[in-house]
């Protein structure tokens, strides 16, 4: 033996007069080091699928608590703790018992795009190189980021739950089922959607189909590239352009539209290729085939605009104008009536050759000139005032003239561009004019229902441009003169 020998133990053997069994030497087991670890920094960064919580103590049964983590630029995600060696042991013979190699484990691993490592004074951490959404891989482990969302899974009850997102990316690639509302800016759907797309802006681009759902985009564009059925797209500052669309509703400034069947529509402009009983109101409308279906027939609406408001603020200006050039008249009239007084003529004229020294004043002539001066100075100063008041007066005409031209511009610009044109008519097709006035209530804000049912209806404000089954038909808006 020749390691842990118990020294006081050995003498007290000895001492014994009779042999006993005693433990005179023990070894030392080796210590184990500490493997080295991943610490997780900020908060947030897994998906948490507990409901959200709202302010009371309430929770949003439809919405995950975190689906999408998100982080910001220079974040720390994780957090390096180096392994720690252990304590060598040894055996009562005097052989070391090593102790075994703590696991290490390498941050470059876990590194995926958008994530960088720095090393710093208290160890070595992974951080976000940029602004976006965290992805942690389930079977690599590695972090990345980026600044758009891919999901496979689709949106459901089940998977994510309604939505929420920030990002200006969002790629789907499963279903977006029934009911299940995605708010986001733009968004690709690669599968069917079933549900409601809200968007602040962006693109909407669905590349299948839109069944029984809606989308809505508040500043850009809505394409379907697939079919949308049962729908209704709304873009009020955009573009729609769908391929094939069966009972929709489509509300934007431009809707184009491959084959519309039983669709309402309400748009500044407005291009089919096919219309099958669909009722259309636009100021531009342009439809390659018109048809009717079953008993319902085509109606395009093209949409005229109120000008009465340009006319009452027409007439007021000129009225305004009118008032102006005749006060301007009256003061360069009393100012013409004090010219020419005797007085006040003879000291301009004077006055004007000793401005241009035609002339020398004597020392007597320079008292008579300095008498008439002073005779004359009240009638002066009331056409120096007269004067004043004229420029005022004209300054404030012309600016009531811009106004009237802009008010004019507004009122032709309103005007223009308002046409209807069908190449060919093969079934029932009805146009009309439809005058709204400024205090009905817009079209875009009927529901459905009642949007079909007043594009289709004739009354005092619809007057009748062409009804037929065949034929071409073209016709261009003619402003009455203001």
């Amino acid at each position: 033996m020749r390691f842990g020998i118990d020294v006081a133990v050995v003498r007290e053997g000895l001492e014994l007069d009779k042999p006993e069994r005693r433990v005179v030497a023990r070894s030392r087991p080796c210590v184990p080091g500490k493997d080295a670890e991943i610490v997780e920094q900020a908060p947030g960064l897994r998906r948490n699928n507990a409901p959200r919580r709202l302010l009371g103590d309430r929770v949003d049964l439809r919405q995950f608590e975190t689906r999408y983590p998100q982080v910001a630029a220079g974040i720390r995600l994780v957090k390096k703790t180096p392994r720690t060696p252990g304590l060598d042991g040894w055996d009562i013979s005097g052989e070391p018992l090593p102790a075994p190699l703590p696991k290490d484990c390498d941050l470059e691993s876990l590194a995926g795009p958008g994530t960088r490592i720095n090393q710093e004074a208290d160890g070595e951490y992974l951080l976000a190189s940029v602004c976006g959404f965290l992805n942690i891989d389930r079977r690599s482990n590695q972090f990345s980021v980026a600044d758009k969302i891919v999901s496979h899974e689709g949106v459901s009850v089940r998977t994510t739950g309604d939505l929420l997102l920030t990002g200006e990316v969002y790629e789907q690639h499963g279903e977006i089922q029934e009911k299940r509302v995605v708010q986001c800016r733009s968004i690709t759907a690669y599968a069917d959607v079933f549900g409601n797309i809200v968007s602040s802006g962006g693109v909407v681009c669905l590349k299948h189909n839109l069944v029984g759902g809606s989308a809505s985009n508040d500043e850009g564009d809505i394409v379907v590239e697939g079919m949308a059925s049962g729908a209704t797209l709304t873009a009020h500052h955009g573009c729609i352009t769908v391929r094939q669309a069966d009972n929709c509703v489509l509300l934007g400034r431009q809707v184009v539209v491959g084959q519309a069947t039983n669709c309402a529509i309400v748009a500044d402009e407005v291009t089919l290729d096919v219309s099958e009983a669909c009722t259309v109101a636009a100021r531009a409308i342009t439809v390659q085939i018109a048809r009717s279906r079953r008993e319902l027939d085509t109606v395009l609406l093209v949409l005229l605009p109120d000008l009465s408001t340009y006319a009452a603020q027409i007439a007021a200006l000129e009225k305004k104008c009118a008032a102006l050039d005749k006060e301007i008249a009256e003061h360069r009239s009393r100012i013409d009536a004090l010219r020419s007084e005797k007085e006040v003529a003879s000291y301009l004229l004077l006055a004007g050759k000793l401005r241009r020294q035609e002339v020398t004043l004597s020392a007597e002539q320079q008292v008579g000139w300095r008498r008439l001066s002073a005779l004359v100075a009240p009638v002066l100063r009331t056409m120096s005032q007269l004067a004043e008041v004229a420029r005022e007066l004209d300054g404030n005409l012309n600016v009531l003239r811009s106004q009237h031209d802009e008010v004019t511009a507004a009122r032709e610009q309103a005007c223009s561009g308002i046409a209807c044109t069908v190449e060919c008519v093969e079934g029932e097709t009805r146009v009309s004019t439809l005058l709204l006035r400024l205090a009905d209530t817009p079209l875009s804000a009927l529901p459905g229902k009642d949007l079909k049912a007043r594009l289709r209806r004739t009354d005092a404000a619809t007057r009748l441009l062409f009804t037929g089954s065949a034929g071409h038909f073209a016709w261009r808006y003619r402003p009455p003169s203001a």
